[in-house]
């Protein structure tokens, strides 16, 4: 019985160790947030994947997360507040979703700091409106 048990068990550990979150993930290759940060206006106004660390999470409901590479950063706002991620959401991060450069306003920087428990951004950030994310690591 045990040597039937094994190969189930790995079977199955793929799945156990994602967790998806909004629609499912489209397939396909995902660019690097520091590519993407390179050039934006390349990836800015189209549905695509990007891939990053996440190091901050809205501490309010989960409904973004700062996904970070070498140095480079974007915020992946779950789009319509339609889903949310666990706030203590950490690691590698895949999003699915449309990329913007946006100012934030001194407005929207306070309600960042807060509300949600963000670290104060920049005056102008990338912006990913996701309809996806998934934490292959979770």
């Amino acid at each position: 019985m045990n040597r039937l048990l094994l190969p189930l068990l790995l079977c199955l550990s793929p799945v156990a160790l994602a967790a998806d979150y909004g629609e499912p993930m489209p397939e396909g290759e995902a660019t690097a947030i520091a590519e993407a940060a390179a050039d934006p206006q390349a990836y800015q106004g189209k549905p695509g994947k990007f891939t990053g660390r996440i190091t901050e999470v809205c501490q309010k409901k989960g409904c973004w997360v700062v996904m970070e590479q070498d140095g480079h950063s974007a915020r992946v706002m779950a789009k319509d507040h339609g889903f949310e991620v666990p706030r203590d959401a950490s690691g590698p991060a895949v999003a699915y979703g449309v990329l913007q450069v946006e100012p934030i306003s001194d407005e929207h920087a306070r309600h960042l700091v807060e509300d949600d428990g963000a670290r104060a951004p920049a005056k102008q950030e990338l912006r990913i409106i996701a309809t996806a994310i998934s934490l292959p690591d979770a």
